[in-house]
C-alpha cells in the first residue's frame, strides 16, 4: 500500500506540521521585535508560549490518533495475509 502524499515525497501531515512550526516561530520573532515595555513584553511572551504549547499538544494528539489508526489498520491487514 502506498502512502498518500503531495506528489513530491512529503506526506500532508509533515507539510502541515512544517507550516504550524513556521507560524509559531514567525509569531515569536514578531513578539520579540515589537517595541513594548519589558513587563508587557514578558507577559506577551508567557501568553504566547502557553498558546503555542496548547496548539502543539493538540497537533501531537492528532498525530497520535493517526498513527494509532494506521497501526490498527496494519494489524488487520497482517491478520488477513
Amino acid at each position: 500500500m502506498k502512502a498518500e502524499g503531495n506528489g513530491h515525497g512529503h506526506k500532508a501531515g509533515s507539510v502541515a506540521l512544517s507550516f504550524l512550526v513556521g507560524g509559531i516561530v514567525g509569531a515569536g520573532v514578531a513578539l520579540l521585535l515589537a517595541p513594548e515595555s519589558g513587563r508587557k513584553m514578558r507577559k506577551r511572551i508567557v501568553h504566547f508560549s502557553e498558546d503555542a504549547k496548547e496548539k502543539a499538544e493538540g497537533s501531537l494528539e492528532g498525530v497520535k490518533d493517526k498513527v494509532t489508526t494506521a497501526f490498527e489498520k496494519g494489524k488487520v491487514l497482517l491478520k488477513r495475509a
